[in-house]
């Protein structure tokens, strides 16, 4: 990031507008409890997404394909699987949450039926992912992946924090339809704008990404094409049980 692209952030964006993950956090915290069981299904090595749920929860686990997951300092428990096939009893939890997951997963229906399973009846699964209709994705889908990593590395991304996309589950109309196959119920679905963090190597460029927030961000009619979908599904109660986190 040019020295003048950074005073143009600092100038145009106070630092929760910057990305959404204030939003999503505050999402997670609307459901989680001191007993609650929580998993960060995607959680990598701790290093994208701070959080502080140790010591608020009854048990903060996270599970990922990366063995760095094992030392995740945000952790109680750090659990090397991939995310169709993980080691947890059913019923195992009463939140699963995963950010920036969703677009990288390639077969939806075996990976929304493990996230059902190891949800308690009752439990939440919220998400955080790009909308496959904001140029961000459309220009990542129109590339190959040796693209990503080299535009990531100029970004001051790991290549090894770079992975390959689906886009399957990346739509409102994709996302309602495979959840509500998988037999999840919808609690919220919402798009949302943040700052132009692709497009920080050019002032001028910067301030053509800042008047495309300023638009979608203003008119309703123009949620579709917003750079983030956050959403809260709900694996359906047992008949007679309490939803403690309604």
């Amino acid at each position: 990031m040019s020295e003048r692209v950074e005073r143009a952030m600092v100038r145009c964006y106070p630092p929760d507008r910057r990305s959404n993950d204030p939003f999503f956090l505050r999402a997670i915290e609307r459901h989680i409890a001191p007993e609650s069981h929580v998993l960060d299904a995607g959680a990598g090595a701790g290093d994208l997404f701070q959080y502080d749920f140790r010591g608020r929860v009854a048990e903060m686990v996270g599970a990922d394909l990366d063995e760095r997951v094992e030392n995740n300092p945000l952790l109680d428990r750090g659990v090397h699987t991939d995310l169709i096939h993980m080691p947890f009893e059913d019923n195992s939890f009463d939140v699963v949450f995963s950010r920036y997951v969703l677009e990288h997963v390639a077969n939806p229906p075996l990976f929304l039926k493990e996230v059902r399973r190891v949800l308690r009846p009752g439990g939440r699964f919220l998400f955080l992912t790009p909308n496959k209709w904001h140029y961000v994705a459309a220009m990542a889908s129109l590339t190959p992946h040796t693209f990503h990593e080299w535009y990531n590395r100029r970004r001051g991304r790991l290549e090894e924090d770079t992975f390959p996309t689906a886009y399957k589950l990346n739509s409102f109309k994709d996302v309602r339809r495979q959840f509500t196959q998988a037999g999840f119920e919808e609690i919220e679905l919402v798009s949302r704008e943040c700052s132009p963090n692709y497009l920080v190597m050019n002032v001028a460029v910067f301030y053509c990404g800042m008047l495309y927030e300023r638009l979608v961000s203003r008119f309703s009619a123009l949620s579709g094409i917003r750079v983030n979908l956050i959403g809260c599904f709900r694996k359906p109660p047992r008949k007679g049980d309490t939803d403690r986190a309604a």
